[in-house]
């Protein structure tokens, strides 16, 4: 009879409309439960797990999604206790690391991907893991193989190779993906930058070579390299006679100075501004771009409300961002010169995240994605993060470099 039982819920089991994104059902090679998933207390559910599969996450892992996706609707608390034990197994398993990663789905958050390099982009995004516990989930090519990927979930790239890796394995849908790695490099590289936009009124006159610049542009000219950041690399060559030491294998950007009465940088999203922050000069090569090659140049910012960005700097934002429409998750440096006019000086697809940015890209990731808005609960919980990440912006170890919001 036992026989048979089994073999009618084998039945049920194929012929249940299966939840779209769901794996196809199938019985595990592990010992039988009997029962145990839904008897045994969540830690004693865990410590059972992790005997029977030999300490193996995957096939744990593998075995709680199942029991969550073929449940979640008919009975959304035993979906609950297996969410619960899966976070027990990591505890109990010891792996810090992917307790962290554990975030809960059920409120709204974690239902984005950010794909970064673990080494380096988790340290301006996630303040040392912040972002990644509460809303975004981090994935990078050391947990990838450890944590259920949702293939329908989206993703936001912040480092190409994780993402192509990613797409190759299956474990997410190139459709899904915001700034997709074939688009990344358009930003970045300020040769690429300038080549995209063209000659534009709103970006300083630029050519590649010194024949060039001593052709076209006037003195004084700033000279940059292909690569860099933080104004590194950047020199201001104040006469001709100067340019005869310019190393063009160093040096192929040539540039038109602007004397800027202010300065800014915005994140936007789908061709609007999300984010605006006013940077202020703190050394002499950020003032003036005057100083070594080697020195960086070093910048106060403060969080600015975008229902006071006046209508000139919106009209260029939207109109370049619909150069980049390829890259929805996009960020602009923008000047001011004396001369009044509004000038885009770089584009980057994966900038540094200081104060609550990270909010704002994931409420409008979610919005996006999702077609609907986030819950009123996700809403109160994000106002929070938000709070205390910009609490951590301004208590950083160089609180000089940023200014309090206002």
């Amino acid at each position: 009879m036992l026989k048979y039982l089994k073999l009618f819920e084998q039945f049920l089991h194929l012929t249940e409309k299966k939840p779209k994104g769901a794996p196809d059902f199938h019985h595990s090679d592990a010992p039988d439960a009997e029962g145990r998933f839904k008897d045994l207390s969540i830690k004693d559910l865990a410590a059972w797990l992790i005997k029977t599969r030999k300490k193996d996450v995957k096939k744990i892992s593998g075995s709680l999604t199942q029991q969550i996706v073929f449940n979640r609707k008919s009975d959304p608390k035993y979906a609950e206790k297996m969410e619960k034990t899966r976070k027990e197994v990591y505890k109990q398993l010891g792996r810090e690391d992917l307790l962290k990663e554990s975030v809960d789905t059920e409120d709204g958050l974690g239902k984005v991907y950010l794909a970064l390099r673990e080494d380096s982009g988790q340290r301006w995004w996630t303040y040392k893991g912040f972002a990644g516990d509460k809303f975004f989930v981090q994935v990078h090519e050391n947990n990838m193989n450890d944590i259920d990927i949702n293939p329908d979930y989206p993703v936001l790239t912040y480092h190409s190779d994780t993402v192509n890796k990613l797409i190759k394995a299956g474990k997410i849908k190139k459709e899904n993906v915001y700034n997709h790695p074939d688009h990344i490099s358009k930003s970045g590289s300020k040769e690429e930058f300038h080549k995209l936009v063209g000659e534009d009124e709103n970006i300083p006159k630029t050519v590649y070579s010194k024949n060039d610049a001593l052709e076209q542009l006037e003195f004084p000219i700033i000279a940059k390299p292909a690569e860099g950041h933080s104004g590194k690399g950047i020199q201001i060559i104040n006469k001709p006679d100067l340019m005869e030491d310019v190393d063009e294998k160093i040096f192929d950007t040539f540039s038109e100075y602007i004397d800027k009465e202010e300065e800014h940088r915005f994140i936007n999203f789908k061709g609007k501004p999300i984010f605006w922050m006013e940077r202020t000069p703190l050394n002499e090569k950020a003032k003036t771009g005057k100083g070594s090659a080697k020195s960086e140049m070093e910048f106060g910012y403060a969080k600015r409300s975008l229902s006071d960005l006046p209508k000139d700097y919106r009209k260029v934002l939207e109109r370049f961002c619909k150069i980049y429409e390829d890259l929805p998750y996009m960020c602009f440096d923008v000047m001011k010169g004396k001369n009044g006019k509004v000038y885009i000086i770089e584009s980057n697809a994966q900038p540094g995240v200081p104060f609550d940015s990270t909010v704002e890209a994931y409420k409008h990731i979610y919005e996006d994605f999702y077609k609907k808005p986030l819950n009123k609960e996700s809403l109160t919980k994000l106002e929070e993060y938000a709070n205390t990440m910009i609490e951590k912006t301004l208590s950083k170890k160089v609180p000089k470099t940023f200014s309090v919001p206002y």
